[in-house]
């Protein structure tokens, strides 16, 4: 960490976060569009963990600060589109990608980015997977 300042820190963690979060939507949007439900699952993930990652690393900042700032944004999301409804649903985003920072970061620390990046994009990649599969959306596969 270049600067070591608290207030320093959280405002680029926040920075990365709403950039992470701007290029996902942007770039899901368009997913979303070409792929259908098979982009939930295969596009979405390659998208959001690139995106939090990549951001975070370029700015020098947590990126465990960045993947939970980026799940409390999906979780508001959630909240906001379903009202009471979306409340589980943006509790479990959070969560997951708090764990998926934290799978990101021992992998980074420990190998490296490409790693920690593929690492992190099956894992997100599986759990959408699920989510879909129980969901009982039949375009997954």
């Amino acid at each position: 960490m270049i600067n070591s300042d608290p207030s320093t820190i959280y405002t680029v963690a926040l920075a990365a976060t709403m950039l992470a979060a701007g290029t996902s939507w942007v770039a899901n949007g368009w997913g979303r569009n070409f792929f259908g439900n098979r982009g939930v699952t295969y596009f979405t993930p390659l998208v959001e963990e690139m995106s939090k990652t990549l951001w975070a690393v370029v700015l020098n900042t947590p990126l465990v600060w960045t993947h939970l700032g980026f799940g409390l944004i999906e979780a508001l999301v959630e909240i906001k589109r379903r009202s009471v409804k979306g409340i589980l649903a943006g509790c479990t985003s959070l969560i997951v990608h708090g764990m998926l920072g934290l799978l990101t970061v021992k992998i980074y620390t420990t190998s490296n980015l490409l790693f920690a990046l593929l690492s992190s994009y099956l894992a997100h990649a599986s759990w959408n997977g699920a989510v879909n599969y129980y969901s009982k959306r039949t375009d997954v596969t």
